[in-house]
């Protein structure tokens, strides 16, 4: 199975030397002995040479806006069009999840529901093969856009109050996920103190306590595996 990375990020400078990239936390997080993962720097227009060598593709999540008119936005929009189009099995996470919303028909916008921050609970709206009979998962949430409306054909996965668009797929095509699988509790916790002074205090506490709780991270990760190598 070959995998691109679609990296749309570059980290805060503080820290880089520690976690690197979301291309490596992903590369960390779904890396197995059949899988080979290449990562590509899309916010610095790198792409992969010949798009029919990989299986599939993922888009990371990023700081800047999904349905924004920056010129490596549009190209990534117009880039995903054509994968899927072509046939490619996609997959996005938070940014990279409300860009594929945005490209092929949704909507992604900035949410009136302000800022969603720490360990957040999800409910499974639908179980598709890919993954198990749980009733809920719990993960990292690190947003203030969302996906508003759901392209056509799109089923609805994962959702709560928050969040009602919170995952997504399209059976054997696209799976879209708002929430961080690929985050660690220590990562999560290091981007909250880079933005603390930019949030209400009172948010900024509870997502810290929250962080104190296991979450589905590696799950997660698990059902992006198999819903690539079921796809293809």
């Amino acid at each position: 199975m070959k995998l691109a990375i679609l990296d749309a990020d570059t980290l805060y400078d503080t820290l880089q030397a520690r976690y690197v990239s979301y291309g490596d936390m992903f590369r960390h997080l779904l890396m197995s002995d059949d899988w080979e993962i290449s990562i590509y720097r899309v916010i610095d227009n790198q792409y992969p040479e010949n798009p029919a060598l990989y299986d599939a593709f993922l888009i990371t999540g990023s700081k800047y806006d999904s349905f924004a008119d920056e010129p490596w936005v549009v190209t990534l929009r117009q880039y995903v069009r054509t994968l899927y189009h072509g046939g490619r099995i996609l997959v996005g996470v938070c940014f990279g999840h409300q860009l594929l919303a945005h490209a092929l028909g949704g909507r992604a916008g900035r949410s009136d529901a302000g800022w969603g921050l720490g360990i957040m609970r999800y409910q499974l709206e639908d179980h598709p093969p890919f993954v198990d009979e749980r009733q809920s998962v719990e993960l990292i949430a690190s947003h203030q856009d969302q996906v508003l409306a759901l392209p056509d054909d799109a089923q609805r996965l994962l959702s709560n109050d928050f969040c009602p668009n919170a995952g997504f797929y399209i059976p054997g095509k696209l799976l879209a996920i708002q929430a961080h699988p690929e985050f660690s509790v220590e990562y999560a916790l290091a981007l909250l103190d880079l933005r603390a002074d930019q949030l209400p205090p009172a948010l900024v506490e509870r997502a810290r306590a929250s962080l104190s709780a296991p979450h589905d991270g590696l799950l997660v990760g698990k059902w992006i595996r198999e819903f690539v190598e079921q796809s293809a």
